[in-house]
């Protein structure tokens, strides 16, 4: 017998709702920072520990609320989450000390390549590689160091370039078959892989039509810059390095986790680089006894996305808080009430899930807790799984992928926000937002559809009596080990 009914929940000083204030205070400040154009994760940290102490002041048992903190941060999820980052940071390191980028850079300007057409390039070659490998965060690994460096280089506007990147990422994460989030959609609502993909290739059509479209409308009204250098001072002996990527594409396309792709990956990286002349060992490690530093690729590498990291752990401990706190059970059992037709179950399923996912920035886990809840709205509805996990995963893979304050902008940044210095605008997660094309189309045609209903379709009574019978053994199963 289990002794979760035993667990006491974490209480506020003004009730459930008042779990958003710490949220609340941690976006003011991202926001504020990121108008002023000074969004840097590192300067995120006071904002989300603010939201912490805040938090710590309206919870009435302030232990019950550290161990929600600590218990959110413990996740197995965030230790993978680090340790990938820090890796793919000492790959970026290693393929820019290479010259790879000027390699890239120099095989561009000779196929004539121009500046204006290389987010649309981006945008694609991130889509089919997040698509190969059903993976938005190892795609965002794989191809920020590298696309969007030369891509710049080339004269491409910084912002549309991270905004192609990001939205190339999440096309596979929703329809891949091998994607994370495609499987929990599926299984979550009782149904396959095969009918949810079918199903909901329409939407993501019609989303990355309209993405190609805005890329082909900005090459031809955007005037591109100008390459970062003369064709002749460039040297592409760099290029030998595109065997690093090559392999953790192939590794990834095998089945391997990306965190043992980037280990072998970025290990061949070093000994390839070192054949070819390209680095020395001081390059890898550099110590200096006089100063009692050390410095190299590989600090250089896990230093560059340390920023992104300890934001990540503050924010997980929040969320952590939010979960303890049983805002998202509120959440689904207010938003039942107004749930009354199967129109306004779907508008209430589409928003619960975009607010949930705004608030915690992993598509995954949040389909993970909202699961059950969306597959009982939809079959009282008699709604067809296929559609509820439509729903549900496009709203998870959409809205995390602009916030400011989300990993999956944050990491891009990470890797690239200190090579640009000559821009005008605001290049910083909070100036990225209106450019990740792909994600604001998908989740404009996911609300779309649940208020037009294009797409919605009913089971019949021999399958709703057969799902009924099987949430019925659930619920007494749950009531048991509770």
């Amino acid at each position: 017998m289990s002794n979760r009914g035993n667990v006491q929940k974490l209480e506020f000083y003004g009730g459930v709702p008042v779990l958003l204030v710490p949220f609340f205070v941690m976006i003011v400040g991202i926001l504020w920072l990121g108008f002023g154009g000074m969004a840097l994760p590192e300067a995120f940290w006071p904002m989300a520990l603010a939201g912490i102490l805040v938090g710590l002041i309206l919870a009435k048992n302030k232990k019950q609320f550290v161990d929600a903190l600590v218990e959110g941060i413990s996740s197995s999820m965030l230790a993978i989450m680090l340790l990938a980052w820090f890796l793919a940071g000492i790959m970026g390191k290693l393929l820019n000390e290479t010259g790879i980028i000027e390699g890239l850079v120099w095989g561009f300007l000779n196929l004539g390549v121009t500046a204006a057409w290389f987010p649309l390039i981006t945008f694609v070659c991130a889509a089919i590689l997040s698509l190969s490998t059903g993976t938005a965060v190892g795609t965002l690994i794989a191809t920020s160091p590298i696309l969007f460096p030369v891509g710049y280089a080339l004269g491409a506007d910084p912002l549309l370039l991270v905004g192609a990147i990001i939205g190339g990422s999440f096309v596979g994460d929703n329809i891949a078959p091998i994607s994370d989030t495609t499987i929990v959609s599926a299984f979550s609502q009782g149904t396959t892989v095969d009918k949810v993909v079918r199903s909901r290739i329409k939407y993501a059509l019609v989303a990355a039509g309209f993405t190609l479209v805005a890329y082909v409308i900005f090459a031809f009204t955007t005037p591109g810059g100008e390459a970062a250098q003369g064709m002749a001072e460039l040297d592409p002996k760099g290029l030998v390095m595109l065997l690093v990527p090559i392999l953790l594409i192939f590794l990834m396309l095998k089945g391997h986790h990306f965190v043992t792709s980037l280990l072998y990956s970025t290990a061949v990286g070093f000994i390839l680089g070192l054949v070819m002349g390209l680095i020395t060992w001081t390059d890898i490690l550099s110590l200096n006894a006089a100063e009692f530093s050390a410095g190299g690729i590989i600090i250089g590498g896990v230093n560059g996305m340390v920023g992104v990291a300890v934001f990540t752990v503050f924010l997980m401990g929040l969320i952590g808080t939010l979960q303890k706190g049983g805002f998202i059970e509120w959440l689904m059992e207010k938003s039942e009430k107004f749930a009354t037709t199967p129109k306004r179950a779907e508008i209430a399923i589409v928003f619960v899930a975009l607010f949930t996912n705004a608030l915690t920035t992993a598509g995954t886990p949040t389909m993970v807790m909202l699961g059950p809840w969306v597959r009982r709205l939809g079959h009282k509805h008699k709604i067809t799984p296929w559609r509820r996990g439509n729903l549900l995963d496009a709203c998870s893979t959409t809205i995390i992928g602009f916030l400011p304050y989300s990993v999956a902008v944050l990491i891009p940044f990470a890797f690239v926000g200190g090579t640009v210095t000559d821009y005008a605008g605001n290049f910083s997660p909070v100036g990225a937002v209106p450019f990740v094309f792909y994600c604001w189309a998908l989740m404009l045609v996911i609300i779309f559809a649940a208020f037009s209903g294009w797409g919605r379709d009913f089971i019949g009574d021999d399958a709703f009596k057969e799902e009924k019978e099987i949430l019925v053994r659930e619920n007494q199963s749950s009531s048991i080990q509770g």
